[in-house]
Protein backbone atom coordinates (compact mmCIF):
# COMPACT_ATOMS: atom_id res chain seq x y z
CA UNK A 1 0.00 0.00 0.00
CA UNK A 2 1.30 3.46 -0.91
CA UNK A 3 1.74 6.53 1.27
CA UNK A 4 -1.18 8.77 2.28
CA UNK A 5 -0.12 11.38 -0.29
CA UNK A 6 -0.79 8.84 -3.05
CA UNK A 7 -4.34 7.97 -1.91
CA UNK A 8 -7.33 9.47 -3.71
CA UNK A 9 -9.78 10.32 -0.92
CA UNK A 10 -12.75 9.64 -3.21
CA UNK A 11 -11.61 6.02 -3.52
CA UNK A 12 -12.21 5.59 0.21
CA UNK A 13 -15.71 7.00 -0.20
CA UNK A 14 -16.28 4.52 -3.02
CA UNK A 15 -15.07 1.66 -0.84
CA UNK A 16 -17.39 2.73 1.97
CA UNK A 17 -20.34 2.82 -0.43
CA UNK A 18 -19.44 -0.60 -1.87
CA UNK A 19 -19.25 -2.03 1.66
CA UNK A 20 -22.67 -0.60 2.43
CA UNK A 21 -24.47 -1.68 -0.75
CA UNK A 22 -22.40 -4.67 -1.96
CA UNK A 23 -23.56 -3.73 -5.43
CA UNK A 24 -21.63 -1.68 -8.00
CA UNK A 25 -24.73 -0.06 -9.53
CA UNK A 26 -26.24 1.06 -6.21
CA UNK A 27 -22.87 2.28 -4.94
CA UNK A 28 -22.41 4.26 -8.16
CA UNK A 29 -25.85 5.83 -7.73
CA UNK A 30 -25.05 6.88 -4.17
CA UNK A 31 -21.75 8.42 -5.28
CA UNK A 32 -23.40 10.02 -8.34
CA UNK A 33 -21.00 8.17 -10.63
CA UNK A 34 -21.50 5.97 -13.66
CA UNK A 35 -21.28 2.21 -13.17
CA UNK A 36 -18.09 1.94 -15.29
CA UNK A 37 -16.48 4.68 -13.17
CA UNK A 38 -17.33 2.78 -9.99
CA UNK A 39 -15.91 -0.41 -11.53
CA UNK A 40 -12.67 1.44 -12.31
CA UNK A 41 -12.59 2.75 -8.75
CA UNK A 42 -12.95 -0.81 -7.46
CA UNK A 43 -10.03 -1.84 -9.67
CA UNK A 44 -7.86 0.91 -8.18
CA UNK A 45 -8.92 -0.09 -4.66
CA UNK A 46 -7.88 -3.67 -5.36
CA UNK A 47 -4.46 -2.45 -6.45
CA UNK A 48 -4.21 -0.12 -3.46
CA UNK A 49 -4.97 -2.82 -0.89
CA UNK A 50 -3.51 -5.72 -2.89
CA UNK A 51 -6.70 -7.69 -2.29
CA UNK A 52 -9.82 -8.57 -4.35
CA UNK A 53 -11.95 -6.86 -1.65
CA UNK A 54 -15.18 -8.29 -3.15
CA UNK A 55 -15.95 -11.61 -4.83
CA UNK A 56 -19.04 -12.52 -6.80
CA UNK A 57 -21.21 -15.29 -5.34
CA UNK A 58 -24.72 -16.60 -5.96
CA UNK A 59 -25.87 -14.06 -3.36
CA UNK A 60 -24.16 -11.10 -5.03
CA UNK A 61 -20.91 -9.35 -4.10
CA UNK A 62 -19.42 -10.57 -0.82
CA UNK A 63 -16.58 -8.69 0.94
CA UNK A 64 -13.33 -10.53 1.56
CA UNK A 65 -11.87 -10.83 5.05
CA UNK A 66 -9.63 -7.85 4.27
CA UNK A 67 -12.61 -5.71 3.22
CA UNK A 68 -14.55 -6.70 6.33
CA UNK A 69 -11.60 -5.73 8.51
CA UNK A 70 -11.49 -2.31 6.80
CA UNK A 71 -15.21 -1.55 7.24
CA UNK A 72 -15.35 -0.23 10.82
CA UNK A 73 -12.10 1.78 10.87
CA UNK A 74 -12.95 3.23 7.45
CA UNK A 75 -16.39 4.36 8.65
CA UNK A 76 -14.91 5.87 11.81
CA UNK A 77 -12.29 7.76 9.78
CA UNK A 78 -14.87 9.13 7.35
CA UNK A 79 -17.14 10.20 10.22
CA UNK A 80 -14.26 12.10 11.84
CA UNK A 81 -13.38 13.80 8.57
CA UNK A 82 -17.03 14.73 8.01
CA UNK A 83 -17.21 16.35 11.43
CA UNK A 84 -14.34 18.66 10.45
CA UNK A 85 -16.43 20.04 7.60
CA UNK A 86 -19.59 20.74 9.58
CA UNK A 87 -20.22 24.44 10.04
CA UNK A 88 -20.85 25.63 13.58
CA UNK A 89 -23.64 27.86 12.32
CA UNK A 90 -26.81 26.70 10.57
CA UNK A 91 -29.39 28.92 8.94
CA UNK A 92 -32.44 27.02 7.62
CA UNK A 93 -33.41 29.86 5.31
CA UNK A 94 -29.99 29.79 3.60
CA UNK A 95 -29.22 26.06 3.77
CA UNK A 96 -28.97 23.94 0.61
CA UNK A 97 -28.19 20.80 2.59
CA UNK A 98 -29.66 17.40 1.69
CA UNK A 99 -31.17 15.60 4.70
CA UNK A 100 -31.96 11.86 4.62
CA UNK A 101 -35.02 10.71 6.55
CA UNK A 102 -35.74 6.99 6.99
CA UNK A 103 -39.33 6.01 7.72
CA UNK A 104 -41.81 3.20 7.06
CA UNK A 105 -44.70 3.31 4.62
CA UNK A 106 -46.97 4.01 7.60
CA UNK A 107 -44.70 6.79 8.84
CA UNK A 108 -44.69 8.44 5.42
CA UNK A 109 -48.47 8.42 5.21
CA UNK A 110 -48.87 9.58 8.82
CA UNK A 111 -46.27 12.33 9.12
CA UNK A 112 -44.49 13.19 5.87
CA UNK A 113 -46.97 15.76 4.57
CA UNK A 114 -46.79 17.86 7.73
CA UNK A 115 -43.01 17.38 8.05
CA UNK A 116 -42.46 18.51 4.45
CA UNK A 117 -44.72 21.55 4.91
CA UNK A 118 -42.79 22.71 7.99
CA UNK A 119 -39.43 21.79 6.42
CA UNK A 120 -39.85 23.83 3.23
CA UNK A 121 -41.47 26.73 5.03
CA UNK A 122 -38.32 27.11 7.12
CA UNK A 123 -35.69 25.84 4.66
CA UNK A 124 -36.93 26.55 1.11
CA UNK A 125 -33.58 25.74 -0.57
CA UNK A 126 -32.76 22.58 1.39
CA UNK A 127 -33.61 19.05 0.25
CA UNK A 128 -35.36 16.22 2.07
CA UNK A 129 -34.70 12.68 0.83
CA UNK A 130 -37.12 10.09 2.24
CA UNK A 131 -35.94 6.48 2.29
CA UNK A 132 -38.41 3.68 2.98
CA UNK A 133 -37.61 1.37 5.89
CA UNK A 134 -38.29 -2.15 4.61
CA UNK A 135 -36.91 -4.19 7.48
CA UNK A 136 -37.15 -4.45 11.25
CA UNK A 137 -33.51 -3.56 11.84
CA UNK A 138 -31.30 -0.59 11.00
CA UNK A 139 -28.20 -2.23 12.46
CA UNK A 140 -26.80 -3.14 9.03
CA UNK A 141 -26.91 0.51 7.91
CA UNK A 142 -23.85 2.71 8.33
CA UNK A 143 -24.08 5.99 10.21
CA UNK A 144 -23.24 7.75 6.95
CA UNK A 145 -26.39 6.45 5.25
CA UNK A 146 -28.89 7.70 7.86
CA UNK A 147 -29.46 11.23 9.13
CA UNK A 148 -32.67 10.53 11.01
CA UNK A 149 -34.99 7.53 11.31
CA UNK A 150 -38.57 7.41 12.58
CA UNK A 151 -39.25 3.98 14.06
CA UNK A 152 -41.40 2.09 16.53
CA UNK A 153 -40.08 0.05 19.45
CA UNK A 154 -40.15 -3.02 17.18
CA UNK A 155 -37.26 -1.74 15.02
CA UNK A 156 -33.73 -2.59 16.12
CA UNK A 157 -31.29 0.33 15.94
CA UNK A 158 -27.49 0.42 16.42
CA UNK A 159 -26.19 0.90 19.97
CA UNK A 160 -24.38 4.09 19.00
CA UNK A 161 -27.60 5.81 17.89
CA UNK A 162 -29.32 8.43 20.03
CA UNK A 163 -33.06 8.08 20.57
CA UNK A 164 -35.90 10.50 21.37
CA UNK A 165 -39.34 9.30 22.50
CA UNK A 166 -42.21 10.82 20.49
CA UNK A 167 -45.45 9.28 21.73
CA UNK A 168 -47.72 6.24 21.73
CA UNK A 169 -50.56 4.95 19.56
CA UNK A 170 -52.98 2.17 20.49
CA UNK A 171 -53.58 -0.67 18.02
CA UNK A 172 -57.08 -1.03 16.52
CA UNK A 173 -58.77 -3.50 14.18
CA UNK A 174 -59.97 -2.10 10.84
CA UNK A 175 -62.46 -3.65 8.40
CA UNK A 176 -64.77 -2.44 5.65
CA UNK A 177 -67.88 -0.70 6.97
CA UNK A 178 -70.19 -3.40 5.59
CA UNK A 179 -68.29 -6.20 7.30
CA UNK A 180 -70.42 -8.51 9.49
CA UNK A 181 -68.35 -7.40 12.50
CA UNK A 182 -68.52 -3.66 11.84
CA UNK A 183 -71.61 -2.93 13.97
CA UNK A 184 -71.12 -5.36 16.85
CA UNK A 185 -68.66 -5.44 19.72
CA UNK A 186 -65.68 -7.42 18.49
CA UNK A 187 -64.92 -10.57 20.50
CA UNK A 188 -62.06 -13.02 20.16
CA UNK A 189 -64.12 -15.56 18.19
CA UNK A 190 -65.15 -12.98 15.61
CA UNK A 191 -61.62 -11.61 15.47
CA UNK A 192 -60.24 -15.05 14.60
CA UNK A 193 -63.05 -16.01 12.21
CA UNK A 194 -61.70 -13.90 9.32
CA UNK A 195 -58.30 -13.76 7.59
CA UNK A 196 -55.99 -10.84 8.34
CA UNK A 197 -53.88 -8.47 6.27
CA UNK A 198 -50.38 -7.98 7.67
CA UNK A 199 -48.18 -4.99 6.85
CA UNK A 200 -44.77 -6.63 6.94
CA UNK A 201 -41.33 -5.00 7.11
CA UNK A 202 -39.57 -8.35 7.02
CA UNK A 203 -37.78 -9.97 9.92
CA UNK A 204 -39.88 -13.13 10.14
CA UNK A 205 -43.55 -14.12 10.07
CA UNK A 206 -44.34 -13.38 13.73
CA UNK A 207 -45.93 -10.05 14.64
CA UNK A 208 -46.61 -8.67 18.15
CA UNK A 209 -50.31 -9.54 17.85
CA UNK A 210 -49.39 -13.16 17.04
CA UNK A 211 -47.14 -13.34 20.07
CA UNK A 212 -50.04 -12.23 22.29
CA UNK A 213 -52.41 -14.69 20.65
CA UNK A 214 -49.90 -17.47 21.32
CA UNK A 215 -50.01 -16.58 25.02
CA UNK A 216 -53.79 -17.06 24.82
CA UNK A 217 -53.31 -20.42 23.10
CA UNK A 218 -54.77 -19.11 19.85
CA UNK A 219 -53.66 -18.14 16.34
CA UNK A 220 -55.08 -16.20 13.40
CA UNK A 221 -55.16 -16.84 9.65
CA UNK A 222 -52.96 -14.54 7.56
CA UNK A 223 -54.60 -13.88 4.21
CA UNK A 224 -52.17 -11.32 2.79
CA UNK A 225 -48.78 -9.81 3.56
CA UNK A 226 -47.70 -6.52 2.01
CA UNK A 227 -45.18 -3.77 2.82
CA UNK A 228 -47.53 -1.14 1.36
CA UNK A 229 -49.91 0.54 3.78
CA UNK A 230 -52.38 2.10 1.34
CA UNK A 231 -52.62 -1.17 -0.60
CA UNK A 232 -53.49 -2.91 2.66
CA UNK A 233 -56.32 -0.44 3.31
CA UNK A 234 -57.67 -0.98 -0.21
CA UNK A 235 -57.62 -4.76 0.22
CA UNK A 236 -59.52 -4.44 3.51
CA UNK A 237 -62.10 -2.18 1.84
CA UNK A 238 -62.77 -4.78 -0.89
CA UNK A 239 -62.68 -8.01 1.17
CA UNK A 240 -63.73 -9.33 4.56
CA UNK A 241 -60.13 -9.35 5.78
CA UNK A 242 -59.16 -7.53 8.98
CA UNK A 243 -56.20 -5.21 9.57
CA UNK A 244 -54.52 -4.46 12.90
CA UNK A 245 -52.82 -1.09 12.96
CA UNK A 246 -52.64 2.20 14.78
CA UNK A 247 -55.39 4.64 13.70
CA UNK A 248 -53.57 7.80 12.58
CA UNK A 249 -53.27 6.87 8.89
CA UNK A 250 -56.51 4.88 8.46
CA UNK A 251 -58.44 7.79 9.99
CA UNK A 252 -57.37 9.88 6.97
CA UNK A 253 -58.87 7.31 4.58
CA UNK A 254 -61.99 6.11 6.43
CA UNK A 255 -64.34 7.76 3.91
CA UNK A 256 -62.25 6.98 0.82
CA UNK A 257 -62.00 3.26 1.63
CA UNK A 258 -65.29 2.95 3.59
CA UNK A 259 -63.60 1.62 6.73
CA UNK A 260 -64.83 0.83 10.22
CA UNK A 261 -62.74 0.55 13.39
CA UNK A 262 -63.14 -1.77 16.38
CA UNK A 263 -61.15 -2.23 19.57
CA UNK A 264 -58.96 -5.35 19.53
CA UNK A 265 -60.64 -7.87 21.88
CA UNK A 266 -57.56 -8.51 24.04
CA UNK A 267 -54.99 -6.29 25.67
CA UNK A 268 -52.18 -5.15 23.40
CA UNK A 269 -49.25 -2.87 24.29
CA UNK A 270 -49.15 0.52 22.62
CA UNK A 271 -46.95 1.27 19.63
CA UNK A 272 -44.21 3.57 20.86
CA UNK A 273 -42.48 5.88 18.36
CA UNK A 274 -38.94 7.28 18.38
CA UNK A 275 -36.55 9.48 16.47
CA UNK A 276 -33.14 7.82 15.99
CA UNK A 277 -29.87 9.35 14.79
CA UNK A 278 -26.15 8.47 14.78
CA UNK A 279 -23.89 9.86 17.51
CA UNK A 280 -21.78 11.54 14.83
CA UNK A 281 -24.63 13.98 14.13
CA UNK A 282 -25.74 14.59 17.70
CA UNK A 283 -24.19 18.06 18.00
CA UNK A 284 -24.55 19.06 14.35
CA UNK A 285 -26.62 22.33 14.32
CA UNK A 286 -28.43 21.44 11.11
CA UNK A 287 -29.37 18.05 12.43
CA UNK A 288 -30.54 19.54 15.73
CA UNK A 289 -32.88 21.77 13.72
CA UNK A 290 -34.23 18.83 11.68
CA UNK A 291 -34.95 16.57 14.62
CA UNK A 292 -36.60 19.39 16.60
CA UNK A 293 -38.85 20.06 13.60
CA UNK A 294 -39.74 16.37 13.15
CA UNK A 295 -40.35 15.86 16.87
CA UNK A 296 -42.70 18.83 17.03
CA UNK A 297 -44.69 17.73 13.97
CA UNK A 298 -45.00 14.07 15.02
CA UNK A 299 -45.92 14.82 18.63
CA UNK A 300 -48.61 17.22 17.43
CA UNK A 301 -50.00 14.58 15.04
CA UNK A 302 -50.09 11.90 17.74
CA UNK A 303 -51.66 14.27 20.27
CA UNK A 304 -54.32 15.30 17.75
CA UNK A 305 -55.14 11.68 16.96
CA UNK A 306 -55.45 10.83 20.66
CA UNK A 307 -57.75 13.79 21.40
CA UNK A 308 -59.81 12.98 18.31
CA UNK A 309 -60.46 9.43 19.55
CA UNK A 310 -60.82 10.10 23.28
Amino acid sequence: MGSLSQIDFKLLLCLNSLLEHRNVSRAADQMQMSQPAMSRALGKLRELFNDPLFVRTSHGMEPTARAQALANPLQATLDQLSSLLISEDFSPTLSQRNFKLHMSSYGSQAYLGDIAAAFYQQAPSAQLEVINIQEKSLIQHSAQSIDLAITSQQTLVPDYFHQLYLGDEQMCCFMNNKHPLSNTKLDIDGYLAYPHVVISLGGGPSMPVDEHLTLLGKSRQIGLRTPHFISALEVVSKTQMLLNTTPLVPAKFIKQFALACQAIPFKMPVNRYYLNWPATLHKDPGHQWLRALCAQVIRKSIAGQISGHS
